[in-house]
């Protein structure tokens, strides 16, 4: 019973936030993120747990938007799909993390292999330069991941929540389309070690405010930034040995959330919604006021 006490506010942060950003447009990460930094999550936890989140989510997510069979499937098509299976069970045995970790991996794997074979040969990257850009994309949010540790903890609050103010300035600033046209690709750069170092996942927002002219990376940018979190969540787990059950609790909750209401999907054309920037900047005044207490999260066995 004290377990399901200790596990049931990362549930309602995953619930309430994913149903959050659905009626209102504000990014989901954000919303998780001013969730558990209330709940009096540290930096590091913080950023652990949401890469966790991140990770986890998308996997829900674009399994939905993008229904694939097994035998479909490009890298363990059929009854191939046997050995991750088998792997991850062996995996989840030694190291519970790891192996659920890796079955994630595998099938965001399968599907990013499936968006890419769509897409149309004359823009499709090469598998080298897409290799480049998840590469580049990994390093950055590690880079972010590194350097969380050494931010105040007291202050990491009021540092996230000028983060979000400053990306929903910057979707107002985005406004015209064939502005920042030749730093479009640098901006997305840094959106990934801003994710490193806040947790922070604005792929959606910012594939919303796509330039006319758009980059292989912007074309790309779901499964560069995804693949970047899968790294950094492992590097994570080898840096600070720290992994929270709740985060999975957190995911669960919002997979029900996307499940029953849908996940936002900004609009790609003209301006990007002042209502949902408004409700963003509100949502984050709020919650700087409410000046959360960085406790740190109790510690939760894997299995009780």
């Amino acid at each position: 019973m004290d377990l399901l006490f200790a596990i049931l506010p990362f549930f309602n942060a995953g619930l309430v936030g994913s149903i959050a950003a659905r009626i209102t447009g504000i990014n989901m990460s954000m919303c998780v993120l001013m969730g558990i930094l209330y709940m009096g999550a540290t930096p590091v936890e913080a950023v652990v747990v949401m890469l966790t989140f991140n990770t986890y989510t998308y996997f829900t997510i674009y399994s939905q938007e993008h229904r694939i069979s097994f035998k479909n499937f490009t890298f363990f098509p059929g009854i191939r799909i046997v050995i991750p299976i088998l792997l991850t069970i062996a995996g989840i045995a030694i190291q519970p993390f790891m192996g659920i970790t890796f079955f994630v991996a595998i099938f965001l794997l399968e599907i990013f292999a499936m968006i890419y074979k769509q897409m149309e040969p004359k823009i499709r990257p090469s598998i080298r330069e897409l290799l480049i850009m998840c590469g580049i994309a990994s390093i950055l949010v590690v880079i972010g991941l590194i350097l969380v540790q050494f931010i105040p903890k007291e202050w990491y609050f009021a540092f996230d929540g000028i983060v979000i103010i400053g990306f929903a300035y910057f979707m107002w600033a985005a406004g015209n389309r064939n502005a920042m046209q030749s730093i479009w690709d640098k901006i997305l750069y840094g959106a990934a070690f801003i994710t490193g170092i806040t947790g922070i996942d604005a792929s959606d927002w910012l594939g919303a405010m796509h330039r006319n002219n758009r980059s292989v990376l912007c074309r790309c940018y779901p499964i560069v930034i995804n693949t970047a979190q899968v790294v950094a969540l492992l590097i994570s787990f080898v840096l600070y040995r720290y992994f929270s059950l709740g985060s999975l609790f957190t995911t669960i909750g919002a997979a029900i959330g996307v499940r029953l209401f849908g996940v936002y999907v900004p609009s790609d054309k003209g301006k990007f919604s002042y209502l949902a920037l408004g409700l963003t900047v509100l949502a984050v005044l709020i919650f700087m006021l409410t000046q959360p207490v960085p406790s740190g999260f109790p510690e939760l066995p894997l299995f009780s």
